[in-house]
């Protein structure tokens, strides 16, 4: 049996800012091993950081967990002691203690999740629930965010969208749900495949690192393979699959509501950096950079809209044709428009969080 007081120590330092680079490197390296316990360090996260780490409050909550005592009972201790201390201190308790005791109340529901994950990770055959919680991460508009999964895969979201997986998410069941757009490296498992779920599509990793593009309200789906593999298929219609190879860019076109012939499921082409940075278009806004390549005006704002966290109105059908190339980094929101305006011929107006772009 592996003895995991190294990793709630680690967890401990990790949230009172006092861990070092390389224990962080060495606690995402056993969480990694121990995926039970990823369950837990999520929630643990959620609670405020800790004034202090002491070994005695590292021992007990581990020996409450490593015991595996039934939920129901788990939560009457837990909660019980919180009531006694309660009772028994003062009101101005030093802040390390009240700490504690907030994260004795969260262990409650700590406790339930981490016997879940045990009972799945031991060799006996368990019989799944018929409706699983989920995990959802959302990155707002003007934010990204980068997060690890228990399997060691590592995920950036772009801003405005959002990722969900279950709460069951393990090696042997690698399963998420993206709507918006995220860049993935996939930690491979020659048995167990890592899927993508869009609202279109289903990407299965065969060992790879890849973005995906699939906003909600958009007319496609955009993949992205940088390396490995990846096998593409409709939602709707498993049958029809493509194969990636590195370097391609694959879009799926939707089937729009108005009637039309027939139209071309999948659409291959081969990614071509940006010729002045030599940047990968598709995947730059993982470097904070939004790089377009003859780009209409209406669907950059789209973008931009997503970037600064705000929302643009065209008065003029002719300007949401410009077709525009450039790069934008480091600058705000009124930069960007002014350095459009050198390439375009265009006035804006911002109002708190509305452009508006007009002749």
């Amino acid at each position: 049996m592996k003895d995991t007081n190294r990793i709630w120590f680690l967890m401990g330092k990790e949230l009172s800012h006092s861990i070092t680079v390389e224990e962080e490197e060495e606690l995402r390296a056993l969480l990694a091993s121990e995926p039970e316990l990823w369950y837990s360090y999520e929630l643990i996260q959620a609670v405020y950081q800790m004034d202090d780490v002491t070994q005695e409050y590292v021992q007990e909550i581990k020996s409450l967990l490593d015991n595996r005592i039934e939920p129901e009972r788990l939560n009457l201790i837990l909660l019980t002691k919180l009531e006694e201390t309660d009772r028994q201190l003062p009101a101005a308790a030093p802040s390390k203690y009240r700490s504690l005791y907030r994260f004795a109340a969260v262990f409650a529901g700590v406790a339930v999740l981490s016997l879940a994950a045990w009972l799945i990770f031991k060799p006996a055959v368990v019989k799944e629930p018929e409706m699983v919680a989920m995990h959802e991460i959302a990155a707002p508009k003007g934010s990204r965010k980068h997060i690890t999964l228990a399997d060691g895969t590592t995920v950036w979201l772009n801003a405005g969208s959002k990722l969900s997986y279950p709460s069951n998410f393990s090696l042997a069941k690698r399963e998420v749900y993206l709507s918006g757009e995220a860049y993935f490296k996939v930690v491979h498992h020659e048995e167990h495949n890592f899927i993508v779920h869009t609202a279109e599509a289903d990407i299965k990793d065969l060992g790879t690192t890849f973005n995906v593009k699939a906003y909600e309200g958009s007319s496609k789906t955009e993949t992205t393979l940088i390396e490995g593999s990846l096998e593409v298929s409709l939602r709707k219609d498993p049958a029809k699959k493509m194969l990636m190879v590195p370097r391609e860019k694959l879009v799926l076109q939707h089937k729009q509501p108005a009637q039309q012939k027939e139209v071309k499921v999948f659409e291959v082409s081969t990614i071509v950096p940006f010729e002045k940075t030599n940047d990968i278009v598709e995947t730059a806004w993982v470097e904070n950079k939004l790089i377009f390549r003859n780009e209409r005006f209406e669907s950059l704002a789209l973008m931009m809209e997503r970037r600064y966290n705000v929302s643009i109105i065209i008065k003029d059908n002719t300007i949401k044709e410009y077709q525009l190339t450039g790069i934008f980094k480091h600058e705000n929101l009124t930069q960007a428009l002014k350095l459009l305006q050198v390439i375009a011929p265009f006035k804006f107006k911002i109002n708190n969080e509305q452009v508006v772009i007009y002749k």
